[in-house]
């Protein structure tokens, strides 16, 4: 069976976003699928980070590569802050998308289309080829659309105008895909009028071999001579600026910030290294001793904000911030570390939805994940897998102490091997190839 996949991230861009659609093509073939790929060119991707060329894909998996239009001035303008309610992405791609579809509708007999999203505007263009080529559509959305808020809106009809575009989409979808259960509920919550039943889980997964999982998980006492590495993949997702918009009263801002509104206030500095690195500095003051044998390294984009955060902690000779690396690079680093550092974002009064893509990659190196989270999806999940080092974001001090019994040999994990068998992607896949049979077959 033949499905159109729309994504509009895919490798060789080299982003959190590309490895999801991509793994999904991989593997579709085992269920008996074979997608034909639309996406832009990577020479449409400028400015953005590229790896190597795209390999480890199943023979004969057709690939449309098409233009996109470049940005105008008026792009510009649209996307400005006080105007944006999508993305322009969704406007540069159409023609060239549509074209494309047409073209692969005529050469192969597609029984559904895919979207896999974000861009969030390119979800329209899901919904218009779909219904142009009389198909069923599954939406796969990556993250929260309207409640992804790292910063407020510009106003409450900028929130209610980008819910109606999420609603019309998932009105229009024949399934919807996410990627954790609390997305699920956040959603129903937002849009009772659409079925639950549309709405299916289906998690990100580790592309690595199965690994081997022991009963238990001990590491022996850090050294002098066998120093102590905790690593970290990937970005934070987090400025201070737009953390102060959140959380600072309305009449502390500028008279054109005073109408900014947030449907629900998450902090994002728990999703930067703030609690671990405070957890640092209480193991420094405890246990100098400790402290000492600790190495820290990360990987991904090093932004202002974090050299000046590693300053402020006084960590300038404990952290080393090693920059972007293509994806292989990233595996071996993991595989080098003892142990990985996780982070969630806090939602005040709430749960938060996100489940970063890189605690898969973690999973599969079966090692003690050092776990800064807050209540929420990433924090049910690692609870599961059995590796998580729970460190309390708001207490630094029991932090450190937990990181202390990890130096020391004191720490014991139990991981579950059957939950971290279920995450790897080819069974994930299967779950993502039982939803699309389920609607291309009604």
């Amino acid at each position: 069976m033949k499905v159109l996949f729309i994504t509009h991230q895919f490798p060789p861009l080299n982003i959190g976003g590309s490895h999801r659609p991509f793994k999904f093509v991989k593997h579709l073939h085992r269920s008996g699928i074979d997608p034909v790929v639309i996406t832009p060119q990577a020479d449409a991707h400028r400015g953005e980070a590229l790896d190597k060329a795209v390999t480890g894909l199943h023979e004969g998996t057709v690939i449309l590569r098409t233009p996109v239009d470049p940005p105008t001035w008026m792009d510009r303008v649209r996307g400005s802050y006080y105007l944006n309610t999508r993305d322009p992405e969704a406007r540069r791609w159409r023609r060239h998308l549509l074209a494309a579809a047409d073209q692969a509708a005529r050469d192969h007999d597609l029984k559904a289309v895919i979207i896999s999203i974000p861009p969030f505007s390119t979800g329209a263009l899901g919904v218009e080829v779909a219904r142009r080529l009389k198909l069923p559509l599954l939406v796969d959305l990556r993250d929260a659309w309207s409640l992804w808020t790292i910063t407020p809106y510009v106003s409450r009809l900028h929130f209610l105008r980008r819910r109606a575009h999420e609603r019309r989409l998932l009105r229009a979808a024949d399934a919807v895909t996410v990627t954790s259960p609390q997305t699920i509920a956040d959603l129903q919550a937002l849009h009772p009028m659409v079925p639950a039943d549309r709405f299916h889980l289906v998690t990100n997964g580790y592309d690595q071999e199965p690994p081997a999982v022991p009963a238990e998980v001990r590491l022996p006492p850090a050294t002098a001579q066998r120093p102590f590495t905790i690593g970290y993949v990937g970005s934070f997702y987090y400025t201070p600026y737009q953390r102060e918009l959140m959380f600072k009263p309305w009449w502390r801002k500028k008279p054109w910030q005073w109408l900014q509104y947030a449907p629900r206030r998450e902090d994002w500095r728990y999703r930067s290294p703030w609690a671990f690195f405070r957890a640092l500095q209480a193991l420094r003051q405890r246990r100098p001793d400790l402290f000492a044998l600790v190495r820290v390294e990360f990987i991904g984009d090093v932004p202002p904000w974090l050299a000046a955060m590693v300053r402020e902690h006084g960590l300038e000779d404990k952290v080393k911030l090693r920059g972007r690396v293509d994806h292989a690079a990233s595996i071996r680093f993991q595989a080098a570390c003892d142990a990985l550092l996780i982070t969630s974002a806090k939602v005040v009064g709430g749960r938060d939805y996100s489940i970063a893509g890189k605690t898969f990659e973690y999973v599969a190196q079966v090692k003690p994940m050092l776990a800064f989270v807050c209540e929420g999806a990433q924090h049910d999940l690692l609870e599961r897998t059995g590796l998580a080092v729970h460190c309390p974001p708001d207490d630094p001090g029991a932090a450190a102490d937990r990181i202390a019994a990890l130096l020391e040999g004191r720490c014991t994990l139990r991981p579950d091997a059957a939950c971290i068998r279920d995450l790897h992607i080819e069974r994930i896949t299967d779950r993502f190839a039982q939803v699309v049979k389920a609607i291309a077959t009604k």
